[in-house]
C-alpha cells in the first residue's frame, strides 16, 4: 500500500489523506484549511481524479462533519462517492439547511447522495477492507478507520479523545479491533497546546450544574454540533428544574438525536425542550419564573435573539463553552464577532465564566493508543509540530512525512 497525506502533515486541519493499493484508491477526509497568520482563507487543493480530471478514486471516506474534515466536498467529482456516518450525515445536512436558509450557501441536497457506512462493519472497496471504528470526540458519530489491504494494517484515528462521555470505551475499541498495526496515522492536535487544562465531560457537567444552582438565567454559547456538552448542560438544567431553551435548528439536530441515539445520555425527551420565541409571552413567563438554561450562538452580528434575551433578563451568566483561542487576538482563529458579542455583554451586566474541554487527544491518549495498537509505524498528522510526537516515548518509529509524499507501506 502506498500512503500520501496531500494536506496535513505540519498543520491542524484541512485534512486528506489518500491510501492507495494495486487496484484501489480512497481518500480519507477532504477538509478546508482553518485560518493561519498567513492566509484567512483556504486556497483550495487540487487532486487529479478526485477534485480535478478524469474521475480516479473508488471513495472518499469522512470522518465526522467539522469543517476541517468534510469542508471541501463540494469541490470532489460528481462521480466519486462520498462516505460518512448516517447520524454524522444527518446532522451535517440540518447544518447545510441552516446555511442555505441563512446564508445563501450551503449544499443540503449533495449531503443528501452521501453513502453510509456502520460502526464495527466491514465494508470493502475493491482489495482495500475498511472497518469504521466510532471513537469519542466533540463531532457525534465521529470515526476512526482501520484499512486493511495486501497483507498491512493501518488505522488512521481521525480526531479522537478520551475524556469525553464515550472515552472510556475507547481503549476498548482499539484493542478489540486495532492492535498490531502496522501503520498508525493520528492526529497530534493539543501536542501544540501543552499548557492547555483538559477536563472531562463529566466533570465539566458537574461545574455547569453547579452554576446554574447559583445563577437563575443562565446562557451557553456553544456549538450546534457538540452533542456531548450540549447533553451535559441539558442534564445540568434537569438537575437544577430549570428550562432548556434552544434555537431555530439547534431543535432539528437534538430531534435527530432522540430519534437515532440508542444512550440515555443523549435522550432529550426527559425534560421539555423549549424553541425560543420572542414573543411567546407564556414561554418567557415561564423563564421569568423557574430561571433558564439557554444555548445560544453568537456568528454574526445580525444574529439579535441573544441580545433580545439578555435585555429580557439582564440577571444572567453567559458561559463560553468553545475554544479558548477564538477569544484571542493574536491567535489566527480570532472570531472578532463573537469577542464583539462577549464584550456587550459583560459591558451591561452579565456575569461571565468560561466552561469548555477540548475535543481532541491529550499527549496521554496518544501513548495509550500507541501502546494498546502496538504500531511498527506512527504518522503525525492533524499537527502543528509533528517532531513532538518524538518527545512521547513511543515504541514504533516516528514517520514524519511532508504534504503531497508517498509512503510505501
Amino acid at each position: 500500500m502506498k500512503i500520501k497525506i496531500h494536506r496535513g502533515t505540519h498543520q491542524i486541519g484541512g485534512c486528506i489523506t489518500e491510501i492507495k493499493t494495486a487496484k484501489a484508491r480512497i481518500i480519507i477526509d477532504i477538509g478546508s484549511e482553518l485560518p493561519t497568520a498567513e492566509k484567512k482563507k483556504d486556497t483550495g487543493i487540487a487532486i487529479e481524479g478526485v477534485t480535478t480530471g478524469k474521475p480516479d478514486c473508488d471513495g472518499i471516506f469522512v470522518t465526522h462533519y467539522h469543517g476541517d474534515h468534510i469542508g471541501m466536498f463540494e469541490k470532489v467529482l460528481p462521480e466519486v462517492p462520498i462516505y460518512m456516518g448516517e447520524i454524522a450525515k444527518q446532522i451535517f445536512a440540518v447544518v447545510q439547511q441552516a446555511i442555505k436558509t441563512k446564508l445563501k450557501k450551503g449544499n443540503p441536497e449533495l449531503i443528501e447522495t452521501f453513502k453510509t457506512f456502520t460502526p464495527g462493519k466491514k465494508l470493502k472497496i475493491k482489495d482495500i477492507t475498511i472497518t469504521p471504528l466510532m471513537v469519542d470526540h466533540s463531532a457525534f458519530d465521529a470515526y476512526a478507520l482501520l484499512i486493511e489491504a495486501e497483507g498491512k494494517r493501518i488505522l488512521h484515528t481521525g480526531d479522537f479523545r478520551m475524556h469525553g462521555a464515550r472515552g472510556k470505551k475507547m481503549p476498548l475499541v482499539f484493542a478489540k479491533y486495532a492492535g498490531n498495526l502496522d501503520v498508525l496515522i493520528t492526529e497530534g492536535t493539543m501536542l501544540g497546546r501543552p499548557g492547555e487544562k483538559v477536563m472531562t465531560e463529566h466533570e465539566m457537567g458537574k461545574i455547569a450544574e453547579k452554576l446554574m444552582r447559583e445563577n437563575k438565567n443562565t446562557l451557553v454559547l456553544c456549538s450546534s454540533t457538540n452533542i456531548d456538552s450540549i447533553a451535559a448542560f441539558y442534564n445540568a438544567a434537569i438537575a437544577n428544574r430549570k428550562p432548556f431553551i434552544v434555537y431555530d435548528f439547534q431543535d432539528d439536530i437534538l430531534k435527530i438525536m432522540n430519534a437515532t441515539s440508542k444512550s440515555s445520555y443523549y435522550d432529550f425527551t426527559r425534560q421539555t425542550v423549549y424553541k425560543y420565541n420572542p414573543k411567546n409571552k407564556k414561554l418567557h413567563d415561564y423563564m421569568n419564573s423557574r430561571g433558564f438554561c439557554m444555548m445560544i450562538r453568537a456568528n454574526n452580528r445580525a444574529n439579535s435573539v441573544p441580545q433580545q434575551v439578555m435585555k429580557a433578563f439582564p440577571d444572567n451568566l453567559l458561559i463560553y463553552s468553545l475554544w479558548a483561542g477564538y477569544l484571542e487576538k493574536h491567535r489566527p482563529a480570532y472570531d472578532e464577532y463573537k469577542a464583539e458579542f462577549i464584550d456587550n455583554a459583560i459591558k451591561t451586566g452579565s456575569k461571565f465564566a468560561e466552561l469548555h474541554t477540548s475535543g481532541h487527544a491529550t499527549a496521554e491518549d496518544i501513548k495509550k493508543l500507541c501502546e494498546i495498537t502496538k504500531p511498527k509505524i506512527v504518522i503525525p498528522i492533524h499537527v502543528e509540530e509533528p517532531q513532538a510526537f518524538t518527545r512521547l516515548g513511543i515504541k514504533g518509529n516516528i514517520k514524519v512525512l511532508n504534504d503531497g509524499e508517498f509512503f510505501d507501506c
